[in-house]
């Protein structure tokens, strides 16, 4: 039987010409998805996200979907919807997901526990998850066994470049952001590999986003947003007493940045099949 699938902003699809793994063409963001990450984001966490949504976009989903980590939902609901399944061991942000609106059904468990069918889904996106997970292989073999043959996980997480290209060269800074972050497998493709294809997962795609300058300015605003002032975070204050004209100017600003790199990126979504 053929599957639905869903095809996202056609006009931004990849020549198939370079498609592929580390393929490099220019990657943007609208300008009003962009003001709604900055508005309900801030300005470092928008960034990010805002690379992460544009290379979300230019994937195809066939039903049914899993969001694996969904979260509070913001970040899906701006690449597709509805979703059948949400997952997430996280209540709370779960009671924000289910008010968006955009899943079917929601979980408040970890997937390898969430009793979910063999070959239920023919994909699972999963969203800035994977780097934070103890015992990944577990993991991905929950995802091969919850996905069809055929089907795909597409993720996204940061690389293997993501350390070095912080605000500070300063010996620990690194490894004291990362722990802060709660980041574990801030992996090359071919570790990533390794890890997949034990699972039955072969990777067909990536696609890098952010290179080291933004990824440096990410850093920065983060930093900036932890400097208090009387008690309170200084920028967020200000970021808070922006007005409507202010947000539509930066979203366009950012609508104008191309938001992708060269491998290996400061992120870099890659997409697997189940064999």
């Amino acid at each position: 039987m053929q599957l639905p699938v869903i095809r996202l902003r056609r006009e931004m699809a990849p020549d198939p010409a370079v498609e592929g793994r580390a393929a490099r063409y220019p990657l943007h963001l609208p300008a009003p998805t962009f003001r709604v990450l900055l508005e309900q984001q801030g300005p470092s966490l928008g960034l990010w996200r805002a690379a992460e949504v544009a290379a979300l976009r230019e994937q195809g989903y066939h039903r049914p979907v899993l969001d694996l980590g969904c979260g509070d939902g913001l970040v899906t609901s701006l690449v597709l919807r509805p979703v059948e399944v949400g997952v997430d061991p996280d209540g709370t942000a779960l009671a924000r997901a289910a008010r968006l609106g955009i899943y079917h059904h929601l979980i408040a468990r970890p997937l390898e526990t969430a009793g979910l069918p063999a070959e239920a889904f023919a994909t699972v996106i999963s969203n800035s998850v994977l780097e934070h997970v103890a015992d990944v292989d577990a993991l991905l073999a929950a995802v091969a066994r919850v996905l069809r043959p055929g089907g795909c996980l597409i993720f996204t997480a940061p690389t293997e470049a993501f350390s070095r290209w912080l605000l500070l060269p300063l010996a620990g800074y690194a490894a004291r952001r990362n722990r802060a972050l709660a980041h574990r497998n801030l992996w090359p493709v071919e570790r990533w590999a390794a890890h997949l294809e034990a699972a039955g997962l072969e990777i067909e795609s990536t696609r890098s986003y952010l290179r080291s300058g933004l990824v440096t300015a990410w850093d920065a605003l983060e930093v900036a947003q932890q400097v208090r002032i009387g008690g309170q975070r200084a920028l967020g204050r200000v970021w808070r007493r922006i007005p409507p004209g202010g947000f539509a100017r930066l979203a366009e600003w950012g609508a104008r940045l191309d938001l992708s790199a060269p491998e290996p990126g400061g992120g870099r979504l890659i997409v697997a099949r189940k064999r």
